[in-house]
C-alpha cells in the first residue's frame, strides 16, 4: 500500500488499521498502531477521524512489543 494515498485517506475509530505505522486523530492525539489493530475512539472526545503520520521509523515502542510474552508481529 503506498504511503501518498494513506496520507490523504481518513479512517474512522472502529476500522480496522491497514498497515503498521503512527496516525493520529483530529484532537492531536498520536499512536503507533499495527496492521490489523482498531482505530479508537478519544477517551474524551468519543469516536474521532485518524489520519496516517508515516511508517514507525524507531520500531515500536515497548508497550506494543510483547503481548503474552511474544512479539506482536508474530501471527
Amino acid at each position: 500500500m503506498r504511503t501518498e494515498w494513506l496520507a490523504k485517506r481518513i479512517f474512522r475509530s472502529g476500522q480496522q488499521v491497514p498497515v503498521d505505522g503512527e496516525y493520529g486523530d483530529l484532537w492531536g492525539t498520536r499512536l503507533a498502531l499495527l496492521k490489523g489493530d482498531h482505530f479508537p475512539p478519544h477517551p474524551q472526545m468519543g469516536d474521532s477521524k485518524w489520519t496516517f503520520r508515516g511508517p514507525l521509523g524507531t520500531g515500536l515502542p515497548a508497550w506494543k512489543r510483547l503481548v503474552d510474552g511474544r512479539q506482536t508481529g508474530e501471527r
